[in-house]
């Protein structure tokens, strides 16, 4: 099977079989998983050319698996770091000029266009294939559409090469054709314009030690690092910048010393965390050696996420 970004063939890394994804999320989750949310087993591959790992069959989560996931509250991030970074380089660029207007596509429940406050309502577009989500978007006086670029422009909501700004925020890694999902929002771009894209930087600090079911299917079809945007960019033609929140290894390693020792979302008290770092301190100290090196090897500085800065010719 192809890469989605490469003719080269591919390696394949592991299988992932339906059954271990289902214990998986219901440790992840504390409670056991409905059937069917699940479908298929999936295998993970590596692009040979970009380091890109994505996933076969490319079948994303169904709407039971997403109605489950949604009922917990650590399965929502509130406020990302992309959306002040975005916000704060287009108050600071031409995003106080009359007339200017941004795309957010995969908005959620408005989020990142509220951090907009420097623009009007009225010249916040937001793009969701959840109705709630749009809803309330609505209600916020927000130009709001349930559907994707494609049916939006069909349906007469937006217009090609409208927008001279066009996000979408951890999206990217959810889609099974990401090189058409991108080409799509290119095509709401302006010329001259921006696409600003956000996804976790894979793989992450902790999952070398830990697995991360949450960065796989079929929650993620794709895990995607600097070579495989900057091959995406190639691809499109287009400039590309990228950004990354400042890292500190000391943190992520010990999240993952509690990933390790507790599991996920497990509220410790503090007198407890302290007593069992001292106990362990060689897997901690060795957990934040490890964490160090990968900050000083890797071009984002070993940041969990990525946000990435395509400018349209």
């Amino acid at each position: 099977m192809p890469s989605p970004l490469s003719q080269r063939p591919p390696e394949k890394i592991r299988d992932l079989p339906r059954s271990y994804l289902r214990a998986q999320l219901a440790e992840y989750f504390h409670a056991p998983p409905p059937d069917g949310i699940v479908e298929t087993d999936y295998s993970l591959w590596r692009c040979a050319e970009t380091g890109l790992e994505f996933c076969e069959p490319p079948l994303p989560g169904n709407a039971a698996f997403y109605e489950w996931v949604s009922r917990f509250a650590s399965y929502y991030p509130g406020f990302r770091w992309e959306y002040g970074q975005v916000a704060q380089m287009l108050k600071a660029g031409k995003g106080a000029a009359p007339g200017f207007k941004v795309l957010d596509a995969g908005c959620g429940k408005g989020d990142f266009l509220r951090a907009l406050d420097f623009l009007p309502a009225q010249q916040k577009y937001a793009l969701d294939l959840n109705e709630p989500a749009i809803r309330a978007c609505r209600e916020q006086g927000f130009n709001a559409f349930c559907g994707t670029v494609e049916t939006a422009i069909a349906g007469g909501f937006l217009k090609p090469g409208e927008f001279p700004v066009v996000t979408s925020f951890h999206c990217l890694e959810h889609v099974p054709q990401p090189v058409e999902f991108v080409r799509e929002l290119l095509r709401a771009t302006a010329p001259g314009g921006k696409l600003f894209l956000s996804t976790p930087y894979s793989p992450m600090s902790f999952e070398s030690n830990w697995f991360d079911v949450l960065n796989h299917p079929p929650h993620h079809m794709t895990r995607w690092n600097l070579a495989a945007y900057r091959k995406l960019a190639e691809i499109f033609g287009v400039k590309m910048r990228h950004f990354a929140p400042r890292n500190r290894p000391l943190k992520q390693a010990l999240q993952l010393f509690r990933l390790q020792t507790y599991g996920p979302n497990v509220q410790v008290a503090r007198p407890v965390l302290l007593k069992d770092l001292l106990r362990r301190a060689p897997q901690f100290l060795a957990g934040w050696r490890q964490l160090r090196q990968r900050a000083r090897q890797q071009e984002n500085g070993g940041s969990d996420s990525i946000l990435v800065e395509f400018t349209v010719p």
